[in-house]
């Protein structure tokens, strides 16, 4: 048989979703619905991933995006309640036509459609009117958001001090510090406000703190949270600290940092998963695609 798309698995993995699983559980169950063979399963692509895996962990983000899907423990997904009370009018195949009666995934595709064109334009028609490496960037960049949302989710079931270790090794990949032992998370309490320190010399005269703070993506940082914060500084004779969020910063809590002489730099939570996958902290390249052209200097007579 043909290999099933990602939408194929979309009523399997829903119908299987009872009970948490893991993808390669679901995995697992899919290949018998659906009679795969240990050929169907090995087939991969040139980058060495397997086809049918990855489709079924496609299905699963996207049905997670529809909230159909949930997530309740690290690497587990069960069916919500929507989910069973949409597989209730859908118990056979359905795509991301059926999807997008959901605002949640509506919102989510309409990221993934090239600016200006319309809602409800079917994204293959977008996509026709695309040059092949337009094409190529859009992938790209649909990609890199997906991961940037998961970064985030993950970072968020994490604890407050893996967030803490997290943030000086991503400071560290940066370039600030010295490798070794100049750099560290202090973790614990009754440190003043400040959760790591880098140290940019090795006698550690010239020192930079770190307040990290592990939010919810939708509670902001306040102008009161970075006041704290120069407070803290100034406690530890500092000038300069580096205050990272999960979460997004205020405007008043903005405009605050330019009216003061402490070097404060707010690192926000898009601009936080962007420096990691910049820096490969927490990911690492998964495909690389070589694309050549015609070298007009060599057919020059």
């Amino acid at each position: 048989m043909s290999k099933p798309t990602y939408q194929d698995l979309y009523h399997l993995l829903l119908k299987h979703g009872q009970i948490e699983k893991s993808a390669d559980e679901y995995l697992a169950l899919v290949a018998k619905d659906l009679s795969l063979s240990e050929e169907d399963l090995s087939e991969r692509y040139p980058s060495g991933e397997a086809i049918i895996r990855n489709r079924v962990r496609w299905a699963i983000h996207y049905l997670r995006r529809a909230h159909l899907l949930d997530k309740p423990s690290r690497g587990q997904y069960v069916i919500t309640d929507s989910g069973a009370e949409f597989l209730k009018t859908h118990p056979g195949p359905f795509n991301n036509n059926d999807l997008a009666q959901f605002p949640e995934f509506k919102e989510f595709r309409k990221q993934s459609v090239v600016e200006g064109a319309p809602e409800l334009e079917p994204v293959s028609a977008v996509l026709s009117e695309l040059t092949p490496i337009e094409r190529l960037e859009l992938a790209s960049s649909e990609l890199n958001d997906d991961l940037q949302r998961e970064l985030l989710e993950r970072i968020l079931d994490q604890t407050p001090a893996f967030f803490e270790r997290l943030v000086v090794m991503l400071l560290s990949k940066m370039g600030y510090g010295s490798e070794g032992t100049l750099a560290k998370a202090i973790g614990k309490s009754g440190d003043g406000g400040i959760d790591g320190v880098i140290h940019q010399d090795k006698l550690g005269l010239d020192v930079v703190y770190i307040q990290a703070k592990r939010y919810e993506q939708q509670n902001q940082i306040s102008r009161p949270d970075l006041q704290a914060f120069v407070g803290s500084l100034a406690g530890h004779q500092s000038t300069k600290g580096v205050f990272v969020t999960t979460s997004y910063f205020s405007k008043p809590a903005l405009e605050y940092l330019k009216t003061i002489q402490t070097r404060i730099v707010p690192i926000d939570g898009k601009r936080l998963v962007e420096l990691m996958i910049e820096h490969e902290v927490g990911t690492r390249v998964a495909h690389t695609f070589k694309v050549n052209k015609i070298d007009e200097d060599f057919f020059l007579d």
